[in-house]
């Protein structure tokens, strides 16, 4: 058990609760930090070098992951050389029903928080590398960002049907360029109709960068479409304004969505210079089948340090597919589902690449041979989204064993990995 001070603060937008408990769990100093107010800062420091005179150790700060409002704090305090802890709320939530009373505010949280640390032993948390920090930050808008255009696309889509329901028959794809163009300048089948032809056609022709001919065609066939559907069409004011204002917005969220990749691939190259690691790291997951640029940049942000993970089991837990337990005197639980505790983005990206693992080529040849074939056995036996899950865990372990022995992955049977293992060979294989 930790015998240092601890100073817990609960964290919040302009100001935070510090509440400093000796190793005997009283409470020896209380101080509130408006974020905005330097001298608060000053006086915390002040507080926790008095608490290192009087109990000979250097206390140690606590505070819950509150989003982006614990990092100032945080930031602040490594900086001027304190160990700072970050705990999940879930740990410090559990422990706040240890009181018969209910109460609850800020003071009371933050003695919790220092109480959580104490009694759970958790360690401090390293300074992340500023590089992967931003990283991360980027990473995480990139994937914000692509799910706001999942979700205009969608609207976008409502409102189309509406307007004209056979237009995906001519251009399947509404979100494409040439869909786009046509719509934004041409938004109902009266409007089509009424179109210059040739103006009409080189649109298409234009955006689709494709033959007169073929262009001709498609406009053909879109005239026959809205000659089709015209007498249906929903074309009031309310519908074409939101069309017009979701196609503004697809467009918007797409071109910072760009911006925010390229940003990636500069930091990355930036990073070459500074921590060459990095770029090394991400070109090792990128040798795994089913990782590319952005999943590995992002398995990278997210991990951080992998040398703090001395199993394969203890990674599987971070990405938190590791199953649930439950299990109560003689009674074992047995439909256990994954326990959900880690990385949601992780787990997202790994849903996806043990999917890219799985699939078959056009020729149907398996992308990766022994994988595929150990789905389909798991298949036999379970059902495919648990067997999906065993597929996850076996790219967790291989991701855990390049990223150890620093050297690219090698797609191997399980025969010839067994008997290379004997040869004493470190690389991890399926």
């Amino acid at each position: 058990m930790n015998l240092k001070p601890i100073a817990g603060i609960d964290v919040s937008k302009y100001f935070s609760e510090m509440v400093v408990i000796s190793p005997t769990n009283e409470i020896i100093a209380r101080l509130t930090i408006h974020h905005n107010n330097p001298s608060d800062f000053d006086r915390a420091i002040e507080i926790l070098k008095k608490v290192e005179e009087d109990f000979a150790a250097r206390p140690t700060i606590v505070m819950e992951a509150t989003g982006h409002y614990h990092k100032i704090l945080s930031r602040f305090f490594t900086s001027n050389g304190w160990d700072v802890a970050i705990i999940n709320p879930i740990q410090s939530n559990s422990i706040k029903n240890a009181g018969v009373r209910k109460v609850k505010n800020d003071k009371i949280d933050a003695l919790w928080i220092a109480l959580t640390f104490r009694l759970t032993n958790s360690t401090t948390a390293q300074p992340s590398s500023e590089i992967l920090e931003c990283l991360k930050n980027l990473c995480r808008q990139y994937y914000n960002l692509s799910d706001e255009l999942t979700s205009y696309k969608y609207r976008l889509t409502s409102v189309v049907d509406q307007i004209m329901l056979n237009f995906k028959e001519v251009f399947p794809d509404i979100c494409s360029k040439t869909s786009l163009a046509i719509l934004e300048n041409y938004p109902t089948p009266n409007d089509i109709l009424g179109a210059d032809t040739e103006k009409l056609i080189s649109i298409i022709q234009q955006t689709s960068k494709k033959s007169y001919q073929w262009a001709k065609e498609k406009y053909e066939l879109l005239i026959a479409k809205a000659k089709e559907f015209k007498s249906f069409s929903i074309s009031n004011l309310a519908n074409v304004t939101m069309l017009k204002v979701y196609i503004n917005m697809v467009l918007t969220l797409q071109q910072n969505i760009d911006k925010i990749f390229e940003s990636i691939n500069q930091l990355v190259q930036q990073s070459s210079q500074t921590q060459p690691s990095i770029s090394e790291n991400i070109n090792l997951l990128q040798s795994i089948p089913g990782i590319g640029f952005l999943s590995a940049a992002t398995i990278l942000a997210e991990i951080g340090d992998f040398e703090k993970f001395s199993k394969p089991n203890k990674l599987v837990a971070f990405f938190g597919i590791d199953p649930s337990v439950n299990q109560s005197g003689q009674f074992v639980g047995t439909k256990n589902k994954m326990s959900k505790r880690g990385s949601k983005i992780l787990r997202r990206i790994l849903f996806t690449i043990a999917l890219a693992n799985i699939r078959t080529k056009r020729d149907s040849k398996p992308c990766n041979p022994v994988l595929f074939e150990y789905y389909q056995k798991k298949c036999q036996q379970k059902p495919k989204k648990v067997a999906l899950g065993a597929v996850m865990r076996k790219i967790i372990c291989i991701i855990f064993a390049v990223m150890r022995d620093k050297k690219p992955f090698e797609l191997r049977t399980p025969e010839e990995h067994i008997r290379r293992c004997f040869n004493n060979t470190a690389v991890y294989c399926v």
